[in-house]
C-alpha cells in the first residue's frame, strides 16, 4: 500500500468507495484502515449480527490453516531457528502444494493461467511525500471505525446472512 504496488480492489460500500483490500483480524491488531477487528462488546443486534459474521469467516481461516497443518508436518509445530522471510517462504510452499494436490484430484475452485504476468514492484523511498501520505490512509482511526460501522451496516442488510439475528427496532 505505501509504494503503490497494492492491487486496486477498489469497492463500495453503503455508498462509500474503499480502494484497497481489507483484512479481518482479532483484538490484538491495531487499528489500522486495511484491518477490521471484531467488536468486543457490542450493544446492539446489527453490531452482534457483525461480530458473528466476522468470527464465522475467522473461524473458517483457522480450519483452512488446521486442514494445511494436518497435510504438512512443518507447520504443526513452533519453528523457532526460522526467520520471518523463510517461514513465509513455507507457508506459500505448502498452500501452493496443497493447491495442487487439489487439483490434480479434481477439486481446484479455480485454473492455473500461465500466461498471467504479474507485475513488477516498484522501488519506493521511505519518507517520501507519497508514502507518508499512504502511510497516514493506513493509520487513520476515523476511516478505520467509520468502514467497520459501514459493513455491520451492510452485513445486516444482507439476507443471505442467516445468524439467528432477531431484527433490531430503534
Amino acid at each position: 500500500m505505501y509504494n503503490v504496488t497494492t492491487p486496486d480492489s477498489s469497492f463500495d460500500v453503503c455508498g462509500m468507495s474503499y480502494r484497497y483490500r481489507y483484512y479481518l483480524v482479532d483484538m490484538i491488531y491495531p487499528e489500522r484502515s486495511c484491518f477490521v477487528n471484531s467488536l468486543s462488546c457490542p450493544n446492539d443486534r446489527k453490531r452482534l449480527k457483525f461480530k458473528i459474521a466476522q468470527e464465522k469467516a475467522i473461524k473458517d481461516v483457522e480450519v483452512a490453516f488446521d486442514a494445511l497443518k494436518k497435510l504438512w508436518h512443518i507447520l504443526k509445530y513452533p519453528v523457532i531457528f526460522f526467520n520471518e522471510k523463510k517461514m513465509s517462504g513455507v507457508m506459500y510452499t505448502c498452500i501452493i502444494l496443497h493447491n495442487m494436490i487439489l487439483e490434480d484430484e479434481g477439486n481446484a475452485i479455480c485454473e492455473y493461467n500461465e500466461i498471467e504476468i504479474v507485475p513488477m514492484t516498484k522501488a519506493f523511498e521511505v519518507g517520501s511525500d507519497e508514502y507518508l501520505a499512504r502511510r497516514a490512509i493506513n493509520h487513520d482511526v476515523e476511516i478505520h471505525h467509520v468502514f467497520r460501522r459501514e459493513l455491520a451496516g451492510h452485513i445486516w442488510t444482507v439476507d443471505h446472512i442467516d445468524l439467528n439475528v432477531e431484527p433490531f427496532d430503534d
